[in-house]
C-alpha cells in the first residue's frame, strides 16, 4: 500500500472519528479528484478556490472560513517528500444537528488541526497541540492518542481496528476459560491472533512488544481461571513459570502458538479443579457444552449422570445460586449471545437451534439474563 493511500485511508478515519467531510484536491490545476461528504455538502466554486489559493498552497495546516456558510475549513496540506501535491478541505459545520463531535470555535479547529498534522506526517504543526477538554476526551476515547504517540515512534500509519469488538471478543474468551470450555477458549483466541491490533503498542521494539502481550495473557487468563475457583496462589506461580518460560523463549515465529498454550493451559486448569470442587457441576457443564444444541431438560441430566433430578437441582442451586433449570437456560443464553455476535443467523433460528418453543421464547429469556432482546444485543456488538 502506497504511503499516498495509507494517508488518504488516515483521513478517512478521522472524518469518521470527528464526523466531517473532506474534499481532496490534487495538482495541478487544483481539480477535485475525490470526495468524502459526511452530513453536509459544502463545497468550493472556482472563485472562491481562487480567493483562497494562498492558504491551498501552503505546506502548513491552515484554517478559513466561507462567508456563505457557518462552517470552519481545516486546509491540510497534501505532502510527498516534503512537496506538495494538493490538499484536503475538512469541512467543520458549526450548527448541524447531525453533527456529533461538535467543534465550537478556531481554538478547538487550530487543535483538531494539528492533529491531524501530526498523524499524516509524524512531526507536530506550527499549530500549538494542546487539546481542548472536549478534544481531550474524544482522543482518550477513540485510543487517538496512543495512536499519534506510536506514528511519531514508529513513522508508520497505524489504522486501529475496531478495539471495542476485539474487546468483546476478549470478554467471550476469558468466560470461556472460566466455563472450562475449551473449544469455545480455544476457537476465540484463534480468532483475535488474526488481528495484528490485538497484540497492542505497548513497545516500539517487536520482540519486547510480543512478550508484553504474552503476561498480559497470563494475567487476565489467571484472573478467568481464579473467577472459576483456582486458588490465586496456585494461577498465580503458573502465571510466573510461563513468564519466565515466555522471556527465554518466545519470538515473533512462536508467540501466537505460545498465547494459545496459555489459554489452553489456564482453561484445563479450570477444567481441573472445577472436577475436583464439585464433580456433579462440573459433569452438568460438560454435557452442556456437548449437547447445548439438542432438546435438554432437567430430567435428561439428571438420568444422564444417574441422580435423583429434585436432588440435582437443589444441589445446582446451593453450588450456583441458580436451579438447574435456570442454569440450563443461563447456559443456553451465553450461546445465544456466541451466536448472535458470530454469526448472521436469524432470532428464528437461533431459537430452533436451541430448542426455545418460539422466538419469543427466546426473546423473553434473553431480556432476562442480559437485560436486552436477542436484536438489541446484535446491534449493540456490530
Amino acid at each position: 500500500m502506497s504511503q499516498a493511500t495509507n494517508k488518504l485511508l488516515l483521513m478517512q478515519q478521522f472524518s469518521r472519528l470527528f464526523n466531517f467531510s473532506f474534499f481532496e484536491f490534487s495538482i495541478p490545476g487544483w481539480q477535485l479528484t475525490s470526495q468524502m461528504q459526511r452530513n453536509t455538502a459544502i463545497t468550493l466554486n472556482q472563485q472562491e478556490i481562487k480567493n483562497y489559493g494562498k492558504v491551498l498552497t501552503s505546506k502548513q495546516p491552515q484554517i478559513f472560513r466561507l462567508q456563505r456558510t457557518n462552517a470552519l475549513i481545516l486546509a491540510i496540506p497534501k505532502l510527498e517528500k516534503n512537496k506538495l501535491s494538493g490538499t484536503w478541505l475538512c469541512f467543520i459545520p458549526l450548527d448541524s444537528a447531525n453533527f456529533v463531535h461538535t467543534v465550537t470555535d478556531k481554538s478547538d479547529a487550530n487543535n483538531l488541526a494539528a492533529t491531524l498534522y501530526l498523524a499524516l506526517y509524524h512531526v507536530p504543526s506550527p499549530v500549538k497541540l494542546n487539546l481542548t477538554q472536549r478534544l481531550d476526551s474524544l482522543v482518550t476515547h477513540y485510543a487517538m492518542r496512543d495512536l499519534l504517540l506510536e506514528e511519531l515512534k514508529t513513522d508508520e500509519t497505524t489504522h486501529y481496528y475496531d478495539m471495542d469488538e476485539l474487546y468483546k471478543h476478549e470478554l467471550l474468551m476469558l468466560e470461556a476459560i472460566t466455563a472450562g470450555n475449551l473449544q469455545r477458549a480455544e476457537a476465540l483466541i484463534d480468532y483475535l491472533l488474526q488481528v495484528p491490533e490485538y497484540v497492542g503498542m505497548l513497545s516500539s521494539d517487536p520482540i519486547k512488544r510480543v512478550k508484553e502481550f504474552i503476561i498480559v495473557t497470563v494475567v487476565i487468563s489467571s484472573r478467568a481461571a481464579n473467577a472459576a475457583g483456582v486458588p490465586s496462589g496456585e494461577s498465580y506461580f503458573k502465571g510466573d513459570k510461563l513468564i519466565r518460560e515466555a522471556e527465554k523463549q518466545v519470538d515473533l515465529t512462536n508467540y501466537k502458538d505460545f498465547t494459545r498454550q496459555i489459554v489452553a493451559y489456564y482453561t484445563k486448569l479450570t477444567i481441573r479443579y472445577r472436577q475436583q470442587e464439585s464433580p456433579y457441576i462440573f459433569n452438568i457443564e460438560q454435557y452442556l457444552q456437548q449437547h447445548i444444541y439438542q432438546p435438554i431438560t432437567v430430567a435428561t441430566i439428571a438420568q444422564k449422570l444417574n441422580v435423583n433430578a429434585t436432588y440435582l437441582s437443589r444441589l445446582t442451586k446451593s453450588k450456583t445460586g441458580l436451579t438447574l433449570k435456570q442454569y440450563i437456560l443461563k447456559h443456553k443464553i451465553t450461546e445465544a449471545r456466541y451466536l448472535l455476535q458470530f454469526s448472521t443467523r436469524s432470532v428464528q433460528e437461533i431459537s430452533l437451534m436451541l430448542n426455545f418453543s418460539d422466538p419469543s421464547h427466546l426473546t423473553r429469556v434473553f431480556r432476562q439474563y442480559t437485560g436486552k432482546t436477542p436484536s438489541e444485543y446484535r446491534k449493540q456488538r456490530k
